[in-house]
């Protein structure tokens, strides 16, 4: 006989009492407990019947599903943050994953090899011979081999370019990489990395004929605008002013000299000749009388041709010298922020697990290595640790 009857009635497993109702928790005739059975057989107070999901919450869990993906790949979608662009001044500032190494030879994971490098101008006295010759002392298998690119000059931009395509290891930056430049190699499934190795200023040049105490970064934008045509407007020589430039694309609305100008009047003079690179900047300038050129204080202090001018901050007549008293790069003005332009030098590669990316890494290492930092001096930039 079936434990639940035709009926409906459950029988007692006690003392066989057949006649207690299907909803009784106890049996009528001996009290004993139930076991309380659904009609199809299933025990209805099993763990698998108490367990059970309702159907209503299947579709509430659903959508908290479909909602957590939509986060997930909006959060991988977003842009990488570029990192900061405040200088780094001590061990502490470091990221944990950089440690910092006393003398070149300390530094480890230096790859063998031959590999290309690029990037701007104005860090090119941190590939001097002298400098480079400690490098190949301490790692001689480590070979570096500096490459212009195609057609263009070289800068800050196009080595960041020609380092996301591949076409060099890595590159020297005097600006930090711009937003559009992270989202183009995030699009290709890797980054970027920049880092700080040192400081540098930019300073302006005139022939010497000029005869200039100093000039405002305000009325460098109105000569490079064309609004200043003549010395004698400054205080100077009686002098067509010649301004020489060095914007590979010579487009003022990207250039530095026209930054904070409104957009109307962002456009270069008539007069502004355009130049290859600070060398030929400097030969230019020194072979016209009213010529006025800019370039790394590294590369533009110590030029026995050209003058090198003080820089006042926007209209100001508190003019810093670009040169110290002995002749060398004014460090001081530097460290203590009061040059007007001052700049970091960036170490650019690509964070795609290459060969490529370890060689960047050895070679900012290097140069943020205690000796590395003396070369960094020893070029005519600011060491920043």
């Amino acid at each position: 006989m079936n434990q639940i009857s035709s009926n409906r009635r459950i029988v007692c497993p006690q003392c066989g009492y057949d006649d207690n109702p299907f909803t009784a928790n106890h049996c009528l005739n001996c009290s004993s407990r139930l076991r309380s059975q659904s009609a199809d057989g299933g025990d209805r107070d099993s763990p698998s019947r108490r367990n059970s999901i309702p159907w209503s919450v299947i579709p509430l869990a659903g959508l908290l599903l479909v909602t957590l993906g939509l986060f997930v790949l909006w959060r991988n979608s977003q842009p990488p943050t570029p990192p900061s662009s405040q200088p780094l001044t001590s061990q502490a500032d470091f990221p944990r994953e950089w440690q910092l190494y006393n003398s070149l030879r300390d530094v480890p994971d230096v790859p063998e090899g031959v590999f290309l490098y690029g990037g701007a101008m104005a860090s090119a006295a941190l590939r001097a011979k002298n400098i480079q010759s400690e490098i190949t002392r301490a790692h001689p298998k480590f070979r570096l081999l500096y490459t212009d690119p195609l057609n263009v000059p070289p800068d800050s931009g196009k080595g960041i370019e020609m380092t996301a395509n591949g076409e060099i290891s890595f590159s020297e930056s005097f600006r930090p990489i711009q937003q559009s430049e992270y989202n183009i190699v995030r699009s290709r499934g890797y980054t970027l990395k920049q880092v700080p190795v040192a400081l540098g200023g930019i300073a302006f040049y005139s022939h010497p004929g000029v005869k200039l105490s100093g000039i405002s970064l305000g009325q460098i934008q109105e000569i490079y605008s064309g609004k200043i045509t003549n010395w004698r407007q400054l205080g100077g020589s009686n002098l067509p002013i010649v301004p020489v430039s060095q914007d590979p694309d010579a487009k003022a609305s990207t250039s530095f000299l026209l930054q904070g100008m409104p957009s109307s009047q962002r456009r270069f003079g008539k007069n502004v000749q355009i130049v290859r690179d600070t060398t030929s900047a400097i030969r230019k300038v020194a072979a016209m009388p009213g010529g006025i050129g800019y370039g790394a204080q590294a590369l533009v202090v110590g030029q026995q041709t050209v003058e090198p001018l003080s820089l006042a901050k926007g209209r100001s007549r508190n003019y810093v010298p670009a040169a110290a008293p002995d002749g060398t790069v004014n460090q001081q003005a530097l460290l203590d922020g009061s040059y007007p332009l001052i700049r970091r030098i960036f170490v650019v590669y690509r964070e795609d697990g290459s060969l490529d990316e370890v060689a960047g890494r050895a070679y900012a290492n290097l140069l943020l290595s205690t000796e590395g930092q003396k070369l960094v001096d020893r070029a005519g930039y600011v060491p920043i640790r």
